[in-house]
């Protein structure tokens, strides 16, 4: 009997695609991979994946964003014609079952989100867009814009996690990387800013972006300002906070900036870094995400 939950953000589904044709195995494999890898830069399923063959049939095992991921409203114009090859290399519609005992009821959305939050790390295989009261992620695919648009997002979501990785395994590159996640004006949160922006637009709802704060002062860290304007960003939430991820500790509206106390004041030559003092901009590379 399955379960209904309504925090879920991945659903383990198995997907039969059919016997393998004749001296085509390759061709069967490269047109399965091409259609998964569709359906995660359109937001459609998340995580990894694998493929194996059972029983003679060409099988795979994915974790959809949503309970509507594989509705056809949801379908880029890449993912019916991935699909379409499917069909004519199997000859049959690929069958899917969900393997998860915990199955949300509906899709998590925007609608009436105080906020959204663009978030992710080393260890999140979820969507990187989450509602600022609860946490829960939103599906990619609901939204609006093209299939360019949630692919943005997704590889976005890729190299944060992988700058994420390499500063949590230390090494040369630790601050280098850290300057990436820390500082407003890196690449990677420019790119993550105009994200937000486009999201807001789309949405109507005020969408901010995390920025990253580990090394911090012992002293007056609490009254620190917006590494961006300048301006007075702290929040009402306590210093330190036993709440959720979502009660920010700084919170400026103008910049659409969001973060928390520092996790560690072990290093005070660090502290400068994510600072309004050594606040730098580069050259913003442009995100698209089209209106509805």
């Amino acid at each position: 009997m399955i379960n209904v939950r309504y925090d879920a953000a991945m659903i383990l589904n198995k997907v039969i695609f059919g016997p393998v044709p004749p001296r085509k195995r390759q061709e069967a494999e490269d047109a399965v991979e091409n259609y998964i890898s569709v359906l995660l830069h359109n937001g459609q399923a998340v995580g990894e994946y694998f493929h194996v063959l059972q029983n003679g049939e060409l099988c795979a095992y994915v974790n959809l964003a949503g309970v509507n991921a594989l509705s056809p409203r949801y379908q880029s114009t890449y993912t019916a014609d991935r699909l379409n090859k499917i069909r004519v290399l199997f000859n049959q519609e690929p069958k899917w079952t969900t393997a998860d005992d915990e199955v949300p009821a509906r899709d998590t959305t925007w609608t009436n989100a105080p906020f959204l939050c663009l978030y992710t790390h080393m260890f999140d295989w979820e969507s990187p867009l989450r509602r600022g009261d609860n946490g829960k992620p939103i599906p990619l695919y609901r939204l609006p814009g093209s299939h360019e648009d949630h692919e943005a997002i997704y590889f976005w979501q890729r190299t944060y996690r992988d700058y994420d990785a390499i500063w949590l395994r230390c090494g040369h590159l630790e601050i280098p990387v850290y300057r990436e996640l820390a500082l407003p004006g890196s690449e990677l949160s420019q790119n993550g800013c105009d994200i937000c922006k486009k999201v807001e637009s789309v949405t109507g709802v005020p969408t901010y972006y995390f920025l990253m704060r580990y090394w911090g002062r012992k002293e007056g860290e609490e009254r620190r300002r917006c590494p961006s304007c300048g301006c007075a960003w702290r929040t009402k939430q306590p210093a330190r906070q036993p709440n959720s991820f979502y009660d920010f500790a700084f919170l400026c509206r103008k910049c659409r900036l969001v973060s928390h106390m520092a996790d560690s004041c072990d290093e005070p030559r660090h502290a400068s870094i994510g600072e309004w003092q050594t606040a730098k901009t580069t050259k913003r590379s442009p995100v698209r995400l089209a209106r509805p």
